[in-house]
């Protein structure tokens, strides 16, 4: 009988943790030894394995399970040691770290992991010449902000190797949820020696890397859509890692998934919309619901959407909770801001959501008028705009419903979806090449300001170029003036979000919700609030 235990998470939310009791492991037939076989469908194409470059949960799920960093997330989404000795806490008024590493980590071609292999990897995302979407991750580092300016080198980043496992972190303000980042595939060590050597190859196919973690990857030639995990012999702790092997395909069609599961030719199938609806009463059914938003983003250059009116008018149509209960029917919530609910004040247990309250609401009329207010601005009778997409199942669906939305109400404008693969979806977005994009955020860590940054003027990932010199204002009051004083952090956040609101660079559609069907014989699956699941922990029964 399948076992399952709920667990609160700082972000307030659910973590599901699955144990099985069935039997199921696979015979080598040239040994005649039982081989842990795990298969899993993942409903994207993998995009890239450099650390430096992923910004997707595909590639982050990926490298999270070949890869491992000085933290990473337990149970229950807090920080966990994993290459350092344990999470330390920081001295200098919050603003220097000393981590002593392991001395039993290494490469998969045998080196040693040191603390120089995280100075570099640290140093490579930081320096404009990389180009990582995530290198703001590093802001509040000593010398960020110059670095990312051009003013000063990647190498004056406040990190340094004190010697082969010792690390030190210096900042120029207190970052209250460091922790949670050093635990995000961005902070992972890199392999100087490796990485120099392979180039710009390197993290493009499974031939170009090197690993560190439990797994290392096999057949992925940077674009197929199966791939492999297999059990790496020179991880740490080899001795408790019990699978062998896992195989991922690429299904992004959910029917195909739950016939794939039925037929018993995979363990794990993410499932959505009316197929959740239709296994509610199966024992293998696992819902996970975290913090993130699926939303529209706005290109604010295309000439619509330079509209303040325009904006706000398709925010006004929107029925959050139609789309969760009626459209979606997977368990997604309703939103009401942007920042969705599981994000907790660690000091006053108080959720970031429910304390913004209800910042959108539905309004046909008001929506209607504002649009015909845009058209009057913009000097137009109508007008085209173009709405990008994955080419996954449930976001199809969702852009046809938010196409039939937007004709049927927004007088003379006409909507046309364009479908395109996951990879394809995130370059266009990366370059601005769209007029509006169904997309998504999930937390990556447990605060705020992890949403809203995405809409700082000049952010790496302000895909639709929104500026907003009082948001932006408020944004760096929270990050420093407020860095050490908790209850004004918090309200000037919540200040930031009411002025992003009223603008509308984005309009939240949901708070998603993940389901997949798991087989009985998958034991010690995790689904966290923040984060992958790690396979390392699982073992077939």
């Amino acid at each position: 009988m399948k076992k399952w235990a709920f667990t609160t998470v700082a972000a307030g939310l659910l973590v599901v943790s699955l144990a099985a009791c069935s039997s199921g492991s696979k015979e080598d037939e040239s040994t005649g030894d039982k081989k842990q076989v795990l298969t899993v469908i993942e409903s994207a194409e993998l995009p890239t394995m450099d650390i430096s470059q992923a910004t997707d949960v595909v590639s982050f799920s990926a490298i999270s399970q070949v890869m491992e960093g000085l933290y990473e997330f337990a149970d229950d989404s807090t920080s966990a040691p994993a290459i350092a000795e344990e999470v330390v806490t920081p001295t200098d008024d919050g603003k220097k770290y000393t981590i002593k590493l392991r001395d039993d980590a290494k490469w998969s071609n045998g080196d040693a992991v040191t603390a120089n292999d995280f100075v570099y990897s640290w140093k490579r995302t930081v320096d404009p010449k990389t180009g990582s979407e995530y290198a703001y991750l590093f802001d509040g580092f000593e010398n960020y902000k110059a670095i990312s300016k051009g003013e000063k080198s990647a190498t004056d980043l406040g990190v340094k190797a004190v010697d082969d496992h010792t690390l030190e972190i210096n900042l120029e303000y207190p970052i209250p949820y460091l922790s949670s980042l050093l635990a995000k595939p961005t902070f992972y060590p890199l392999n100087e020696k490796f990485v120099e050597e392979k180039g710009k190859e390197y993290g493009t196919n499974s031939d170009n890397m090197i690993y560190n973690g439990a797994f290392t990857l096999s057949d992925w030639d940077g674009t197929s859509i199966t791939w492999k995990y297999l059990k790496n012999d020179q991880f740490r702790a080899a001795d408790k890692v019990k699978l062998d092997e896992v195989n991922v395909q690429v299904s992004k069609e959910i029917g195909t998934n739950v016939n794939l599961f039925k037929a018993g030719d995979t363990d794990i199938a993410p499932i959505k919309g009316e197929y959740v609806d239709q296994e509610l009463d199966n024992p293998e059914l696992v819902k996970r619901i975290y913090p993130s938003t699926s939303y529209l983003q706005y290109n604010t250059e295309n000439k619509v959407f330079a509209n303040k009116n325009a904006r706000n008018a398709i925010t006004k149509l929107i029925n959050s909770d139609q789309i969760a209960k009626n459209i979606l029917k997977d368990g997604s919530m309703a939103i009401e801001a942007f920042v969705p609910k599981g994000i907790t004040n660690q000091e006053t247990e108080k959720d970031f959501a429910e304390e913004a309250g209800e910042l959108m609401k539905t309004d046909i009329e008001g929506g209607k008028k504002l649009w015909e207010d845009a058209k009057k601005e913009l000097g137009v009778d109508s007008a085209e705009v173009t709405l990008l997409t994955s080419d996954i199942d449930t976001a199809k669906k969702m852009a046809e419903y938010i196409q039939g939305l937007l004709t049927e109400n927004l007088k003379g404008l006409k909507v046309t979806i364009s479908s395109v693969p996951f990879k394809n979806r995130l370059d266009q977005m990366s370059k601005g090449d769209f007029d509006v994009v169904l997309a998504g955020w999930a937390a990556t860590y447990a605060d705020p300001y992890d949403f809203l940054q995405l809409f700082r003027t000049g952010g790496e990932q302000n895909y639709g170029k929104f500026s907003n010199e009082e948001f932006d204002k408020l944004l760096t009051e929270s990050a420093t003036t407020y860095a050490t004083e908790n209850e004004k952090r918090w309200d000037t956040l919540l200040d930031a979000q009411k002025v992003l609101m009223d603008n509308s660079p984005v309009t939240p559609l949901y708070q998603a919700s993940e389901s997949f069907l798991v087989n009985d014989r998958v034991d010690g699956l995790v689904y966290r609030a923040i984060g992958a699941p790690y396979y390392k922990n699982v073992s077939l029964k």
